[in-house]
């Protein structure tokens, strides 16, 4: 398959997909609903949330500098864990956790705790999820931070999948996301979770452990190499630049 050109955004079943960087996606439905995943990027003058996922506590994921200016006083927040809403947010107004397997609805929307997890690494099973979400008659899975599980394989009907294709501590490999999205089968796949191949290296301006750019926590990939893998299996792959770019 030929290269694909990347898109600053793609509209799937009337919702609108951009990525601004790591896991950060910003979902709008086609009246003006916004949702946002992990947010830790934002571009200028990002719109409010409607509704606000937190995966786990990374500070590749969950930044509560990057909470702030998107949420007010009509935005939900769901997080998998009591500590990741605390360090999140200024208060609980409009907050609640999801454990796995739990179903919840927030701001209209049903949003069950999916299993997220690596056999090794940093990504201990029980610390993060990932999350069904489902509305306008559309069911999303945000995968969070994991690789090919078992677990996968009780995801049906899915439309839009949004999975990380690496870190930077090689518990996620690209080649086990292609496994567990040819097991999920969804209509549409959107790669996240890496450092685009022209984006400069990080440099270290803090202690290692306390730096908070993303990009010490993927690898550079380039996501054209994953549509021939992809080709004649009914799953289209959306290629989205990243918005936010850092230097």
């Amino acid at each position: 398959m030929a290269a694909t050109e990347e898109k600053d955004f793609i509209v799937f079943n009337n919702i609108k997909y951009e990525w601004l960087g790591q896991s950060t996606v910003r979902m709008t439905t086609d009246d003006g609903f916004v949702i946002y995943t992990d947010p830790i990027l934002l571009d200028e003058n990002p719109p409010k949330a409607d509704l606000i996922l937190i995966s786990h506590h990374h500070v590749d994921h969950c930044l509560p500098e990057f909470v702030v200016p998107i949420r007010d006083d009509n935005t939900k927040l769901a997080a998998f864990h009591d500590s990741y809403l605390k360090y999140c947010v200024q208060d609980i107004k409009g907050v609640r956790t999801v454990k796995i397997g739990q179903t919840i609805e927030l701001a209209g929307v049903k949003i069950t705790g999916t299993e997220a997890y690596t056999p090794r690494g940093f990504h201990i099973k029980g610390e993060g999820c990932g999350f069904l979400i489902e509305l306008k008659e559309q069911r999303i899975y945000f995968a969070g931070d994991t690789t090919n599980i078992k677990e996968m394989e009780a995801l049906k009907d899915i439309d839009s999948a949004i999975l990380p294709i690496c870190d930077n501590a090689y518990a996620i490999y690209t080649e086990d996301i292609i496994k567990a999205v040819k097991i999920i089968k969804p209509k549409l796949f959107i790669p996240v979770h890496f450092t685009p191949m022209d984006e400069p290296d990080p440099v270290v301006k803090e202690g290692m452990f306390a730096t908070k750019d993303p990009r010490f926590f993927t690898r550079k990939e380039d996501p054209q190499n994953l549509l021939q893998l992809f080709e004649r299996t009914g799953i289209e792959v959306a290629i989205l630049r990243k918005l936010v770019r850092l230097s």
